[in-house]
């Protein structure tokens, strides 16, 4: 789709005009799935505007030539609106670029605008974010999953060609399973998250959205690679090279569904799946986890601790909320985060603060760093001698929008298959089974192993 796009408007960039006007009516159409935070049509008209005198000028035209791209509202685009679907920074707009977005802007993509998200990415539903939740383009009725809901929505309602996501736990992923397109989330460290704002600095990668796997291989060559702002980036710059795939005598781990979950569609199609990966030629093997049982408790004690950190930075005293009056210092902090922040991220502030208190020695949290190092040396063990893990995305289908808006554990719900990826530095990309509601095949890969994943992923697409 990238590249078909990218030529047609090279070989005619004056139907920019035409192609932008259109899509302007199909977002307008559509805003009741309020997927955008900040959308203003001028500042695409300006975009296309230049690239069609880049290309009179004969200038070298890149290989994301006028293709539509839509980004998560936690990530810094120069002159335009960072909320992070919060109260807290509702008016503050970006001074720079994110290095994610120099890259996608030398390669002369248009960002249609930011998109919808839970507050600072702390849900798994879209209802956290203050500015209302974004509706499943699949069942409007339903969850469209987070935190990346409007990255997700924005593909499912071809509002963009490419989203950029976060994902810290699943952010990517299960919101792409949910709204029924491609997820994928890199190893740690493979893209840059310099101007991408912290929430938990170990999890957080940046990740992709589209409606098929070949968008989302094209995307991650622009933005993948070394960055010098970023010291936790690789040194290398990264290519993935596209390839058929052949699953012949490729060893996979699949797990019990049925000790993870008990929804009848999931247990079902998930079997399916299974079926489909075996006519391709893979042998599947069931294993058992050991640690896998911990991992939702492992991962709120690891991410709330360094949210509790990350958070601490707003203040109200250099940018985001300020409160109208205010009697002293304290006074002051005490107002801008009890006002700025929704109930979801002052929960998992004090929690974190709690793990980390120095009066229990950190005791559950360092307990909890050390639960981490036998799960990432568990998936070691498990990638010597397997090529990938197959596990369904969500161990449950998406649930009706505000019907757990009053469980704070609901977030965790579904996602044991997603927090493991983070928690272990591995890659994993969602893929959908079939169209509407249903489930999604996640395949995780060794880190630094998206060559193979990514290629895996579109042999079992085009299956």
């Amino acid at each position: 789709m990238i590249e078909q796009l990218r030529n047609k408007f090279a070989e005619n960039p004056e139907s920019l005009r035409e192609y932008y006007d259109n899509l302007d009516k199909l977002i307008e159409s559509k805003k009741d799935l309020n997927a955008f935070i900040t959308y203003d049509k001028k500042y695409i008209d300006s975009q296309v505007e230049s690239l069609i005198e880049k290309a009179k000028n004969n200038e070298e035209l890149g290989k994301m030539f006028g293709v539509a791209v839509s980004i998560k509202d936690n990530i810094n685009v120069k002159d335009v609106r960072m909320t992070c679907g919060s109260k807290m920074l509702e008016d503050y707009v970006s001074i720079y670029d994110a290095t994610v977005i120099q890259k996608l802007k030398q390669e002369d993509c248009v960002i249609v605008g930011k998109v919808n998200m839970d507050e600072f990415a702390m849900g798994s539903s879209s209802e956290t974010s203050f500015f209302g939740a974004t509706k499943n383009p699949v069942d409007t009725k339903l969850i469209p999953g987070g935190s990346s809901s409007g990255s997700a929505a924005s593909i499912k309602a071809e509002m963009a060609v490419v989203s950029l996501g976060t994902d810290t736990g699943g952010s990517s992923r299960q919101p792409a399973s949910c709204c029924n397109v491609v997820g994928f989330m890199p190893t740690y460290g493979s893209i840059s998250r310099f101007g991408v704002q912290s929430m938990a600095n170990t999890l957080d990668e940046v990740g992709i959205l589209s409606n098929n796997v070949e968008d989302i291989i094209d995307t991650y060559n622009i933005i993948a690679g070394h960055d010098e702002n970023d010291m936790t980036t690789v040194q290398n710059e990264i290519n993935v090279e596209k390839k058929q795939y052949d699953f012949n005598g490729k060893k996979i781990a699949v797990v019990d569904i049925t000790k993870y979950s008990t929804d009848e569609v999931v247990i079902k199609e998930y079997k399916e799946i299974l079926d489909i990966l075996k006519d391709l030629g893979a042998q599947l093997e069931e294993i058992d986890f050991k640690y896998l049982k911990y991992a939702n408790a492992l991962y709120n004690v690891i991410v709330t601790s360094e949210v509790s950190s990350n958070m601490s930075r707003f203040d109200g005293i250099r940018y985001g909320y300020l409160p109208e009056d205010y009697s002293d210092t304290r006074d002051l902090f005490v107002k801008v985060r009890s006002e700025g922040f929704g109930e979801e991220v002052k929960r998992r502030i004090a929690m974190g603060t709690f793990y980390l208190a120095s009066s229990n020695d950190q005791k559950v949290y360092k307990q909890g760093l050390k639960v981490r190092k036998l799960l990432s040396q568990e998936f070691q063990n498990i990638f010597e001698n397997y090529d990938f893990v197959a596990t369904p995305t969500m161990t449950a289908l998406p649930y009706e929008l505000y019907s757990r808006k009053d469980d704070p554990l609901a977030v965790y719900d579904s996602g044991i298959f997603n927090v493991i990826v983070n928690l272990s530095g591995l890659c994993a990309i969602s893929v959908p089974y079939k169209s509407g509601i249903s489930t999604s095949l996640q395949l995780i890969a060794a880190s630094h192993d998206e060559e193979n994943l990514l290629n895996a992923a579109m042999a079992f697409e085009r299956r």
